[in-house]
């Protein structure tokens, strides 16, 4: 929520700043001779120009909010994705104490597809397949376009270890 408050502070004081500068830029009236003619042109074209300003930054605020909303919104799919994935190893009984961790990546783009990362350790090759059937049972239903980034480690000790 701060990103969002300070570009809120940033568009407002930029608003102000441009309303300032277009009062103190206003064609002043200039003392003419009586005998030349007033010039016929309008000063409405910098009211224009002022009004067009101001409307193009609240139309670039308003376009990196909505940026910034859809950037949130991926990151909690990915933040709900990961938990879940979490839950699933953990409640697997084959699994049960063995140091693995999901971390899912989701990039801002749509078309790019989500990493998930699985880090730790596991006794055997047989653990490790486990453990990625697992995730790709759990993933496919929510995201379609994925990938998975193994950094298994298989150390046999860990069994005499834990005994």
């Amino acid at each position: 929520m701060k990103p969002l408050q300070s570009l809120m502070r940033a568009g407002l004081a930029a608003t102000f700043m441009l309303l300032a500068v277009v009062e103190v830029a206003w064609p002043q009236a200039t003392t003419r001779a009586p005998s030349s003619p007033a010039p016929s042109e309008g000063v409405g074209g910098y009211g224009v120009v002022a009004f067009l300003l101001v409307m193009g930054l609240i139309i670039a605020v308003g376009v990196a909010v909505r940026i910034y909303d859809v950037k949130r919104k991926r990151e909690d799919e990915g933040i709900a994705l990961q938990s879940r994935l979490s839950d699933h190893l953990l409640s697997d009984p084959s699994l049960a104490g063995f140091p693995v961790t999901p971390t899912v990546y989701v990039p801002f783009s749509r078309r790019s597809p989500i990493t998930i990362t699985l880090t730790g350790t596991v006794p055997s090759g047989a653990r490790r397949d486990t453990v990625l059937q697992l995730v790709k049972l759990v993933a496919m239903p929510l995201e379609s376009h994925y990938e998975i980034e193994d950094r298994l480690l298989v150390d046999p000790q860990m069994i005499r270890r834990a005994a």
